[in-house]
């Protein structure tokens, strides 16, 4: 609108100027003049500037005053800048300092969990350490157990009895009828690849009947100190009646890797092991028109990896066993020996098991790291007689002064 006014009056302006210096009776350098002629484009430049942006603002004002619906817009849009600009004035400046060192408890998602001294079975480290849950797959280090002081000659060949099928969402080797292979590869399969039907066999061979061998593994459980502790099968796979928790799984994974085979079993990372059968092939001849039958051995080779993701990969880790269900979330036991740490940490229904036993083992790094005492709980936890020589139900203990007695 007053854009020809204006570049009209800024063009005079610099005319005069330069008639002006042109005629001036004192002497002036060029570059002085130069510097002069910029300073006042620059002005003019400026000026010329503001009076565009005052003009774009009064034509903006008149569209806005004829269309109320882009003057409510135009108000919403100013008003989310002005927020923006304020919450970057407010913004903290970052602290280049270090963080102070989180809680343990903060680092730690797991609904249970023990740290064990596997020396004095101090329990150097709890959460809900009583609270009664579904062990899942850690139940299987119960049934290395009494394998392991059961049978005196692991190379026995064990022959299947009956065809092993177990639920769909639970891990196995589809063992049959008829396959063969040694108590020991069957303990290789159930600890290291977590088979549920290889623990059937087991129970079925050293227990009779899976019911005959929980019995067992209920006893030797007491015996331990596990005694809130109840095993309905070999293998945990889900059932309301098959219960633990995590200090009675920390005394029995202890008393497990004091046994040299169960450590070195747990302690593999891969292992190939062998399942002989038979099967029957048919074969038909289109000449003679003949259909025979004819039985064939077989061999199937299996190569094991231990599913413990942090054997092998972190200095001092020992192994022991993985876990899941969906009732009973992701569960790890592990055996760690390192420098003067010898620990058991057993971690049950966790979102990442591997993250919270890596807290875990440095546990004694963090505030009160080392004396954190186990809550009171709605279990009322029954102790064994040998631990100080407590008996009956206890309603709440402090976990970091119990020793056993041997």
């Amino acid at each position: 609108m007053n854009e020809p006014k204006s570049k009209k009056t800024l063009f005079t302006s610099l005319l005069i100027i330069a008639m002006l210096l042109f005629n001036s009776s004192s002497t002036v350098h060029a570059g002085e003049l130069d510097k002069t002629l910029k300073k006042l484009l620059k002005e003019q430049q400026e000026k010329h500037l503001a009076e565009k942006n005052q003009a774009a603002e009064a034509s903006k004002e008149e569209i806005l005053n004829n269309s109320p619906e882009l003057k409510k817009l135009f108000g919403k849009i100013d008003k989310s800048i002005s927020k923006k600009i304020v919450s970057k004035k407010r913004a903290p400046k970052k602290n280049s300092e270090p963080a102070e060192p989180e809680s343990i408890e903060d680092m730690v998602g797991a609904q249970s969990a023990v740290v064990l001294d596997s020396n004095s079975e101090k329990v150097l480290f709890s959460r809900n350490a009583f609270k009664k849950m579904a062990p899942a797959s850690l139940t299987k280090i119960m049934t290395a157990v009494v394998v392991l002081e059961a049978c005196d000659n692991l190379d026995k060949i064990v022959t299947i009895k009956h065809n092993i099928r177990v639920r769909s969402d639970g891990v196995a080797l589809g063992l049959n009828a008829g396959d063969t292979t040694t108590l020991e590869e069957l303990l290789y399969m159930a600890m290291l690849y977590s088979a549920n039907d290889a623990c059937i066999a087991i129970a079925e061979e050293v227990g009779g009947s899976v019911e005959d061998f929980a019995k067992i593994m209920n006893s030797k459980a007491k015996d331990i100190g596990a005694v809130n502790s109840n095993f309905v099968n070999p293998n945990g796979m889900p059932n309301s009646q098959h219960y633990s928790n995590a200090y009675d799984i920390a005394l029995i994974s202890n008393y497990a890797m004091k046994n040299v085979k169960f450590a070195k079993i747990v302690g593999t990372k891969n292992k190939t092991v062998h399942i002989y059968g038979t099967k029957e092939v048919v074969k038909k001849n289109k000449k003679l028109k003949t259909v025979t039958k004819q039985l064939v051995k077989y061999d199937r080779t299996i190569k094991l990896t231990n599913r413990h993701k942090l054997l092998g990969k972190v200095e001092g880790v020992r192994g022991i066993k993985t876990g899941y269900t969906i009732a009973a979330g992701r569960c790890l036991a592990t055996s760690y020996s390192e420098g003067a740490k010898d620990l058991i940490i057993i971690i049950l229904k966790s979102k990442d098991v591997v993250a919270d036993t890596m807290a875990l083992l440095k546990y004694d790094k963090f505030p009160q790291g080392s004396s954190i005492a186990a809550a009171k709980t709605d279990m009322k936890p029954e102790m064994p007689a040998s631990l100080n020589g407590a008996t009956g139900k206890i309603n709440n203990i402090t976990l970091s002064t119990i020793t056993r007695n041997n």
